[in-house]
Formats: C-alpha cells, sequence, structure tokens
C-alpha cells in the first residue's frame, strides 16, 4: 500500500499506486491518480482531475491542478501529467479548462525552481525548463526545447523542437524549431547545434540547417520571404529543412505566428 505520512492529507487513497509516497504537509485532491514509482515530498498540493504518470518526482511547494485563475473551480477540466517527469519546488501547473484535452505535460520533462504552466498549455516532452521559466495558457512546446532562467511564453505560441532560449528571452510569437533565441521581442540567433548533436542529427543534416538559417533569417528582415521559403525548400532534400520550412508557414498564417499578432 501507498507510503502515506500520518501528517498527510489524501482524500482518496484508492486513487495512488501501492508504491507511491507521500510525504508530511501534502494535499492530494479526491479526483487525483497517481501512478507506480511516484515521489511526492512534504507540502505539495495535487487538485483537480490530475493524473500523474509513473516514476515522478515532486518537490516540496510545487502545486499541480491548481484552478486557473479565469475560471470557475466547477468548471476545470483534466491535467495530465506523463512519466519520469521532475517537478520541483514552486511549480505550478494549472488544470486544463478544455474538457477533453485540458494541460498537457509529457514524458521525461524537467520543470526548475518556480516554474509555471498555463491552462491548456501543451508540453509535448523530454524539455529541461530553467528556474521561473513561465509557460502561458493553450502554450504549445515541442520535444526537446531548452529554456534558460526567467524566459517568458505567450499564450498561444508554438516553440519549436530542439530550440533553446537565452535568459530573460520574451518568446512573444511562435518560435521555429532547431534554433538559439535571444532577446524581447526574441531574434533567431542561430542554429541549437549542440542540442542537435547530442540528440543524433547527422553532420549532414546540421550542416543543412545552418545554411537554411542563413537563407531564411538573414538579418534584413522579421517575418520569413515566401519565396526564400521555397528556395530553401528546394535546395535541401532533408525532412528536418522541410520541417523547418512548414512551421514557419504555419506560423506565418496563424494568428500568433509571425505575421499576425494575437486579436487581429
Amino acid at each position: 500500500m501507498p507510503k502515506i505520512s500520518s501528517k498527510a492529507i489524501v482524500s482518496n487513497p484508492a486513487g495512488l499506486a501501492d508504491d507511491v509516497e507521500v510525504g508530511p504537509f501534502s494535499f492530494i485532491g479526491p479526483d487525483v491518480v497517481v501512478a507506480a514509482g511516484v515521489v511526492i515530498a512534504n507540502n505539495v498540493t495535487i487538485t483537480g482531475r490530475t493524473r500523474i504518470g509513473r516514476s515522478c518526482r515532486l518537490f516540496p511547494g510545487c502545486v499541480v491542478g491548481c484552478t486557473p485563475t479565469k475560471s470557475d473551480a466547477a468548471g476545470v477540466g483534466p491535467c495530465r501529467i506523463g512519466a519520469n517527469n521532475i517537478i520541483r519546488e514552486h511549480v505550478t501547473i494549472e488544470s486544463g479548462l478544455d474538457e477533453k484535452t485540458g494541460t498537457i505535460l509529457g514524458d521525461n520533462n524537467m520543470l526548475m525552481v518556480g516554474c509555471h504552466v498555463g491552462h491548456d498549455a501543451d508540453l509535448a516532452g523530454e524539455g529541461l525548463f530553467a528556474n521561473f521559466t513561465r509557460i502561458e495558457h493553450h502554450a504549445r512546446i515541442e520535444k526537446y526545447v531548452r529554456t534558460s532562467g526567467f524566459t517568458s511564453i505567450a499564450p498561444y505560441v508554438t516553440v519549436g523542437a530542439y530550440t533553446f532560449t537565452t535568459g530573460y528571452s520574451g518568446i512573444d510569437r511562435d518560435a521555429p524549431p532547431f534554433a538559439i533565441v535571444q532577446g524581447y521581442p526574441f531574434c533567431v540567433r542561430n542554429i541549437n547545434k549542440e542540442n542537435l548533436r547530442r540528440c543524433g542529427f547527422t553532420p549532414q543534416t546540421i550542416d543543412f540547417l545552418k545554411k537554411a538559417f542563413r537563407m531564411i533569417f538573414n538579418g534584413r528582415t522579421p517575418l520569413p520571404d515566401p519565396e526564400q521559403l521555397s528556395a530553401v525548400e528546394q535546395a535541401f532534400d532533408d525532412e528536418h529543412v522541410a520541417e523547418l520550412v512548414a512551421s514557419l508557414r504555419r506560423s506565418a498564417a496563424g494568428q500568433t505566428g509571425r505575421q499576425l499578432q494575437p486579436g487581429k
């Protein structure tokens, strides 16, 4: 049976797998389900329709499944936490408002001290989010994203896969995949070469991406040139370059992309 401190409050112990550990002064609500191998430290709060995947670790002071500030508690949706996530001290993860999807945190993420995930955000997985990264509601974070401290990601934007944000970056519109971005509003500085290498990208693909970035992000315009995107697509026979071009086209067409701002 779960190892629950006598000083913790667990409204529904049956929702916890047999080997779950719960520290003192933690609170776990009646609709929470926790999978095997999860360790919940002291002073943790888990509420709402939250599902915690296997082998997660939740550190003191974090709050998961909290009610979004704009919602009524009776209308909150689910909060789904995948497997092998590390949720450090004072992280807050809001429950969703969408009854079907809700807030999603994929597998193998690490959220460091003070990070915030807004309602209905979707974090695909394999992410590393440094201290006080703020991910606003409905943001989409693709796989293998890395942020530096105090990064702020605006509502509804997408941060592309394998992208790295420098400290205090403001992601006010969609950020392309494979990139290093910096500043507020952010600028694309280079490809995220080291992360790509560590993730198994071939030297040829990295070279193709580097050349494609030089063609697209040439410093002359903050917006992707449709003709230039077509030229890049034709110049490189590589699936990752094609993914980059497709991402930029989606961003340019959407409300939170490079050409249209939210509400316009």
